[in-house]
């Protein structure tokens, strides 16, 4: 039989191991609540990384759609297309009006944003593919590339070229006026390069 001494001892043994259990779970319980607040803490940086980030993202289509907007350019499989038509040039010659320069003012700045881009610029001719009208649009094409160059971008993005116009499917005669352009696409990033 236990004496007196030995049930205390046991009574003050489970008292001890009782209270240091309690005090492992409570270290045990604090560790997991400083883990979980921190994994929190982790989380919620995340998410407000991702919200700038698309945030940024908006910005940045917000402001690419403008841009576009300015230009007047058009959205095409290539990527962009901006089309200058003969009343951007002075009649029957390659020089650049007041209206052009300011659309190409335009074009320069959204090029000096995204430098990735490469540009094509075709000249078109009039239906009748006559060699004046084909030497003309060339050398507007030409104009459009040099005025870019001019106002910084580099050279090595531009394609240049001189095209006849397709005569419609129909087969009418077109009027001369909306065949005779120069076309600017500016490639998307994946295209061009």
């Amino acid at each position: 039989m236990p004496s007196i001494y030995h049930r205390r001892l046991r009574r003050r043994s489970a008292i001890a191991l009782g209270i240091s259990s309690a005090i492992l779970l409570a270290a045990c319980a604090a560790n997991s609540t400083a883990a979980a607040q921190s994994e929190a803490r982790d989380q919620k940086q995340k998410l407000e990384h991702r919200r700038d980030v698309n945030a940024d993202a908006r910005r940045d289509a917000d402001r690419l759609r403008h841009e576009i907007d300015e230009l007047q350019a058009e959205a095409i499989d290539r990527g962009l297309l901006l089309t200058l038509g003969d009343a951007l040039f002075t009649t029957n010659d390659a020089t650049l009006s007041r209206s052009g320069l300011y659309r190409l003012n335009a074009l320069a700045g959204f090029l000096e944003n995204y430098p990735e881009r490469a540009v094509t610029i075709d000249g078109y001719a009039g239906a009748g593919g006559y060699r004046y009208d084909l030497a003309l649009v060339k050398r507007r094409a030409e104009a459009v590339k040099a005025y870019l160059v001019q106002q910084g971008i580099a050279p090595s993005r531009f394609t240049v070229r001189g095209n006849r116009a397709a005569l419609p499917d129909d087969g009418s005669a077109p009027a001369q006026q909306p065949l005779r352009r120069v076309e600017v696409i500016i490639e998307n990033s994946s295209t061009s390069g």
